[in-house]
C-alpha cells in the first residue's frame, strides 16, 4: 500500500515538474498586439513591386503593420557616381538605414549572419511549430550552412534553368529524348542530329541558346559549366589561351560550324516589335527547335503563344536539367536565389518583422505564388507545378553551389562584358567563314581581349580620378 501510494506520488510530482518547466519556458517572441501600430523599414530593390508581391497581401491580414521601404534603387545610383566596391556600399546602406527586414542574397546573407546582425529564426520556428518540412531540403541546408549551422533567414521562391525539349520534333525526327545530367558534349551532339536543310524561315535547329544567340552566348556558357574564369584572380590577365578555353572554344565552334544551334542576327531591327513578332523571333517558341536553355519563366512565355501568336501550332515539351560539368554531375550553379527574407537583430519589431517573415515564407503564399507562375517557383516543393503537369523536378533535381560572390576575386572592369561579346562573336564569324584559322582565332581572342581589358581599367582609373577632384572641389 505505501508502495502504491510513493509510485502515485512520484509519478504527480513528475507530472508537476514537467508543466512548471512547460510554463517556465520563455517565448522568443510575444505575441503581436493586433490593435498597435507598427511601422517595419523594408530593404527591397523597389517599392511597387514590393507592394504588389508581398506588402499588399500581408496588411489584409495586419492592417495595423504600415511599411517604409528603402530601395536598394538609391545605392544603385549612388553607386554610378562613385568606385566603391557595391557589397562594402551595400553593408554600409544596410548600417545607416538599419531596417527591420532585409532582402538578401545568398552572399549577403552570409556576412550578415556570420556578424551577428541578423535575427536567428530556429528558436520561433521551433516554438510556433513552423513547418519547414515542406521547403526545397537543398534550400533549407544552404540557410543552414550559409547561417553557421542556424537559420538566419527564409526565401519564398528560386529560380533555376533547366533545358526545355520539344518531344514532337524528337519523335519526328527519331532522336532519344534528353535525359537529366548530361553534360554540354552530349546536349550538343544531340542537337547536331536534327537535319539542318531547310530555308531560314522554314528550318528546325538543334539547339537555340538563352539570349540572342551569338556565338558568345555558346562559349561563355559552356565556360561557366566548366567553372572557367575570363581572367585571373587579380583581373589583369585574360586566361582565354589556356588549354581548358581552347577545349571549349573547339566544342562551340564544332557545334556552330555544323548549322544546328540558332543564331539570331544581333543587328536585325527590332523597333516597333509587336508581342507576336518578338516570341515568334524564338525558334523554340513556335516549335522550330528541338531544345534550348532558358529558365523557370520561359514556362510563360509557352504557354501565352498560344494566344500571342496567330496558327500557333501547340507541341508536347518537357525539361531535363541544364548541362552539368562532367566533375560535378550532381551539382549545379544553374539554380539562384535572390530574395532571403531576414530580420535585422538591432530590430524594436522583432515579432512584427517576423511575423512578416512567416506569412511570406508560408503555405498560403506558396499556392498564391504556384498559381501566379510569375517567373520564379515556389520553394515549397509540394506547389512546384504548372496547370499542364509537366514533370518540373529538373529545376531542383541537382545540388544548387549558392557560390559565393566575392568582387575582389576574378574582377574586371564594367566595359569589359560588352568586349567579350563583340570580340567573340567577331572573330568567331571569321572563322566559321574560312577566314582565319582555329589557331590564329584565339590568338586574336586572347590579344583583343586584354588589350579590352587593359583599356578598361584605364577608363575605370580616369574616371576615379575625376570623381575624386570633383568630391574636393566640393
Amino acid at each position: 500500500m505505501m508502495r502504491k501510494k510513493f509510485s502515485l506520488l512520484l509519478v504527480s510530482l513528475l507530472a508537476l515538474t514537467l508543466l512548471l518547466s512547460a510554463c517556465s519556458e520563455k517565448l522568443a517572441l510575444e505575441p503581436l498586439d493586433a490593435e498597435q501600430n507598427v511601422k517595419l523599414k523594408v530593404l527591397f530593390w523597389e517599392e511597387d513591386y514590393f507592394y504588389r508581391e508581398y506588402g499588399n497581401y500581408f496588411t489584409m491580414k495586419y492592417p495595423n503593420v504600415e511599411f517604409e521601404v528603402i530601395s536598394t534603387a538609391k545605392l544603385q545610383q549612388e553607386m554610378e557616381k562613385s568606385y566603391e566596391d557595391y557589397q562594402e556600399a551595400m553593408y554600409k546602406f544596410i548600417e545607416e538605414n538599419q531596417p527591420d527586414i532585409l532582402m538578401l542574397q545568398p552572399d549577403q546573407y552570409e556576412k550578415l549572419a556570420s556578424e551577428g546582425k541578423l535575427y536567428e529564426l530556429d528558436t520561433i520556428m521551433k516554438q510556433e511549430k513552423f513547418d519547414t518540412e515542406s521547403f526545397l531540403p537543398s534550400v533549407m541546408q544552404m540557410l543552414k550552412d550559409k547561417g553557421g549551422g542556424k537559420t538566419y533567414g527564409l526565401t519564398a521562391t528560386f529560380g533555376a534553368q533547366v533545358l526545355y525539349y520539344n518531344a514532337d520534333l524528337f519523335q519526328k525526327n527519331g532522336v532519344e529524348l534528353p535525359k537529366n545530367q548530361m553534360t554540354w558534349d552530349q546536349v550538343l551532339q544531340l542537337a547536331q542530329r536534327f537535319p539542318t536543310s531547310g530555308s531560314d524561315k522554314d528550318r528546325i535547329y538543334g539547339l537555340k541558346m538563352q539570349g540572342m544567340g551569338g556565338a558568345s552566348d555558346l562559349v561563355m556558357n559552356l565556360g561557366r559549366t566548366e567553372n572557367l574564369r575570363w581572367v585571373d584572380k587579380e583581373g589583369k590577365k585574360v586566361q582565354f589561351e589556356a588549354e581548358s578555353w581552347r577545349k571549349v572554344y573547339q566544342l562551340a565552334t564544332n557545334a556552330l560550324k555544323s548549322g544546328a544551334i540558332y543564331q539570331e542576327n544581333r543587328d536585325m531591327p527590332q523597333s516597333g516589335d509587336t508581342m507576336e513578332s518578338y516570341m515568334s523571333r524564338n525558334p523554340f517558341t513556335v516549335g522550330r527547335a528541338a531544345m534550348t536553355v532558358s529558365s523557370s519563366w520561359y514556362m510563360n512565355e509557352i504557354s501565352r503563344a498560344k494566344d500571342q501568336i496567330k496558327d500557333f501550332k501547340p507541341f508536347q515539351w518537357g525539361v531535363v536539367t541544364a548541362p552539368v560539368n562532367p566533375a560535378e554531375p550532381n551539382m549545379t550553379d544553374n539554380m539562384y536565389l535572390s530574395e532571403i527574407m531576414s530580420v535585422n537583430a538591432k530590430s524594436a519589431n522583432t515579432r512584427a518583422a517576423w511575423e512578416f517573415v512567416k506569412f511570406v515564407n508560408g503555405p498560403e503564399m506558396a499556392r498564391m505564388q504556384s498559381r501566379q507562375m510569375t517567373g520564379n517557383l515556389p520553394t515549397r516543393k509540394e506547389f512546384i507545378k504548372d496547370k499542364e503537369n509537366h514533370d518540373l523536378s529538373a529545376f531542383y533535381l541537382l545540388t544548387p553551389k549558392f557560390t559565393t560572390y566575392n568582387s575582389k576575386e576574378y574582377p574586371m572592369p564594367n566595359s569589359f562584358y560588352m568586349t567579350q561579346n563583340t570580340v567573340i562573336d567577331e572573330q568567331t564569324k571569321q572563322f566559321l567563314n574560312n577566314k582565319q584559322s582555329m589557331e590564329q582565332t584565339i590568338a586574336n581572342i586572347q590579344k583583343q581581349l586584354q588589350d579590352g581589358l587593359d583599356k578598361g581599367w584605364q577608363e575605370d582609373e580616369v574616371k576615379k580620378k575625376k570623381d575624386k577632384e570633383k568630391e574636393a572641389k566640393k
